[in-house]
């Protein structure tokens, strides 16, 4: 079965959505601090594990990363590698066709059997990361990660008064918007921690670096491509090298804002339309004209070593 290549849909207006009432978020933080979510999860993830190993293959590997450290850019290159994609119908609409996305519900690759090996998923919220026989870790500097997410946040629910300043707070506290905006995703100290401490252990983890993909995406998609196992070491065949070369072509920032523009976005489907896009600006240290040096430095204070271990403090 070919992936379908599906026509993008056309957002609706802009509607701002309604806030969470103070009730409903005082609940939420009170079944939070008494360990509800915790327990819930780790129930649906040792009922739900049998049906993932099942379905896991010896050739899978799962991209994962913090939120706009880069994913969807890498699974997009990778997915017209993969498909051998020379007539343009891998965009960023239908990436998930061919790279697909199950964030957090790991058993969920068992509705993409029809794919061939080595199959490769998304997964910013992994569940069994242990089980994975191969892991591609995407890592970002923090302070240009929250400048990122905070304007994802603002393009997908139309806020304009939230400021960068108070984004950064709840980022850093738990507090709003994250008390009900992945409000279960892992803080990037404690996930960045966890991905060097498993290549340290020795397990089958491939860190590649955001501001590597700008400097040279050839160099970290072959050295991505190679750990996945489609292409060999050494000398690379012509017709590989072509679709290589196709990939990081098309893999230019330049180029995917013409997509965008062209297919849209999966992750703005049907939420925004307007001045707000996906890919934005690509550069490494683009945060520093945004971000409040007093900002910068509460992310610096609360993150530092493990900023220090991913080389963003010297």
């Amino acid at each position: 079965m070919v992936p379908v290549n599906r026509p993008p849909r056309l957002d609706p207006p802009r509607v701002r959505r309604r806030p969470v009432p103070a009730f409903k978020r005082w609940f939420g933080r009170g079944k939070r601090r008494a360990g509800y979510y915790r327990l819930r999860d780790g129930l649906r993830n040792r009922l739900r594990e049998p049906g993932f190993r099942r379905a896991l293959r010896s050739t899978d590997v799962f991209l994962v990363g913090h939120p706009k450290s880069g994913n969807t850019w890498l699974a997009y290159m990778l997915a017209v590698f993969l498909s051998d994609d020379r007539e343009g119908g891998v965009n960023l609409y239908n990436v998930g066709d061919y790279v697909p996305f199950v964030h957090g519900r790991d058993h969920e690759i068992a509705a993409w059997g029809h794919l061939p090996d080595p199959r490769v998923f998304r997964n910013e919220y992994p569940r069994y990361p242990h089980r994975y026989p191969g892991t591609v870790y995407l890592v970002r500097d923090p302070r240009a990660v929250l400048v990122s997410f905070w304007h994802m946040f603002a393009t997908m629910f139309d806020d304009h008064e939230t400021t960068l300043s108070r984004f950064v707070n709840g980022y850093l506290s738990g507090g709003t918007p994250f008390d009900a905006w992945h409000r279960h995703l892992r803080r990037w100290d404690r996930q960045v921690a966890t991905a060097l401490q498993r290549v340290e252990d020795g397990e089958r983890v491939c860190v590649v670096r955001y501001e590597d993909l700008v400097a040279d995406r050839e160099g970290a998609l072959r050295r991505v491509a190679h750990f996945v196992g489609v292409l060999p070491a050494g000398d690379v065949p012509a017709g590989t090298s072509e679709g290589l070369s196709r990939s990081v072509a098309r893999g230019s920032f330049e180029a995917m804002r013409e997509l965008e523009r062209r297919r849209g976005a999966e992750a703005y489907a049907g939420r925004a339309r307007g001045d707000g896009r996906f890919i934005r600006r690509g550069q490494a240290e683009g945060w520093r004209d945004e971000m409040d040096p007093a900002d910068a430095a509460r992310i610096e204070a609360a993150f530092g070593p493990v900023m220090e271990r991913a080389g963003y403090l010297v």
